[in-house]
């Protein structure tokens, strides 16, 4: 199986395209995922759809945007407000993970390594093989 990150700009626009994409694949998601990054200066969230495997190729898609939700807590933000929202309105898992800042990571592709090994860990990607 193949597994890809599908990385979204953190835009207003780019935003948006998440909620076209649990509207009209909301029977193809397996679960939405913000990812905080607790630990910085300045707390960011990611936010991940992670899409069920497709029947023919095996692929499976995980839409990102990365750090581009100021931390919902204690006080919450408008956008991270949305995402929950339209994952309960299909009634979505909506899973939360404190995950290690992207400038960790010398390389983006190592940064994938990473989030795979936590959401496989987390059984919300299923193992290679």
């Amino acid at each position: 199986m193949s597994q890809s990150f599908i990385e979204l700009g953190p835009g207003y626009s780019d935003f948006f395209e998440f909620e076209e994409l649990i509207h009209y694949n909301h029977e193809r998601i397996r679960s939405v995922v913000a990812l905080h990054t607790t630990l910085e200066q300045e707390p960011k969230t990611s936010i991940l759809v992670i899409m069920n495997p497709t029947r023919q190729g095996h692929f499976q898609g995980i839409y990102s945007t990365f750090e581009s939700l100021p931390y919902p807590y204690p006080v919450s933000n408008k956008r991270f407000d949305f995402i929950r929202e339209w994952a309960g309105r299909y009634e979505l898992p909506f899973l939360e993970y404190e995950i290690k800042a992207i400038h960790y990571f010398h390389e983006r592709e190592l940064f994938y390594n990473y989030l795979t090994g936590v959401l496989r860990l987390q059984r919300q990607l299923p193992p290679l093989s």
